[in-house]
């Protein structure tokens, strides 16, 4: 059997992972992803390793490596549910927003989701930050999310009371000026009245968005 060395030092077999089935080891993967959440948001992905978090699973190491390929592949699926958790019920309710759109309802729901989000996790985004050069697969993975919350949002703007010109790119400056916004309020990396900021976006992407008369 060949053996590697993982970041934090855990062995790292060839063993082929599985798909649980049973209650029993879905529950053990489950408690699995809990300790990596856990974890992740504690110490960061590059402070944690695999070792801690068989140890905070109350499983053995070879069981880690049954479920999951790697810590990698352990912060991908933790990431994935987080996402699908506290995405979901966003794009579901952007899905449904009544028409004709209010606009600057509209954004000001966005806006409070992205402050929530970047509010409650602090460390995960601190983790994409410093990822992004250096794990491609993991931002290829995140940048296809971003993509699916960009065309729920377009669909969801795609109506005759919204000005659709070139409605892709101003989704796309909504999104990276909400997660700046959000950013702010958790990183307060300036010094800036944040509610001015966050009517200023509101008020400029709302002429934006509007339909010419």
């Amino acid at each position: 059997m060949i053996y590697l060395h993982d970041r934090g030092g855990s062995l790292l077999s060839h063993v082929p992972v599985r798909e649980p089935k049973q209650k029993r080891s879905i529950e053990k993967k489950a408690n699995i992803m809990e300790a990596g959440l856990e974890l992740f948001r504690e110490k960061g992905y590059y402070n944690t390793n695999t070792r801690e978090i068989a140890a905070v699973a109350g499983v053995s190491i070879g069981a880690v490596y049954s479920y999951f390929k790697d810590k990698k592949d352990i912060y991908l699926a933790v990431s994935e549910h987080i996402l699908d958790t506290q995405l979901q019920p966003l794009l579901d309710e952007i899905a449904n927003t009544p028409k004709p759109v209010d606009i600057p309802a509209f954004l000001d729901r966005c806006i409070d989701w992205h402050i929530s989000f970047c509010i409650n996790s602090k460390q995960v985004i601190h983790d994409w930050e410093m990822m992004q050069e250096a794990e491609p697969e993991i931002m290829q993975f995140f940048t296809a999310y971003n993509e699916r919350i960009i065309s729920s949002f377009v669909s969801a703007l795609d109506h005759p009371n919204i000005n659709r010109k070139n409605l892709e790119a101003k989704v796309f400056i909504l999104l990276a000026l909400a997660d700046e916004l959000g950013t702010e309020h958790a990183f307060r990396y300036h010094n800036i009245d944040l509610e001015l900021l966050r009517e200023e976006i509101i008020n400029m992407l709302t002429h934006s968005l509007t339909k010419p008369e």
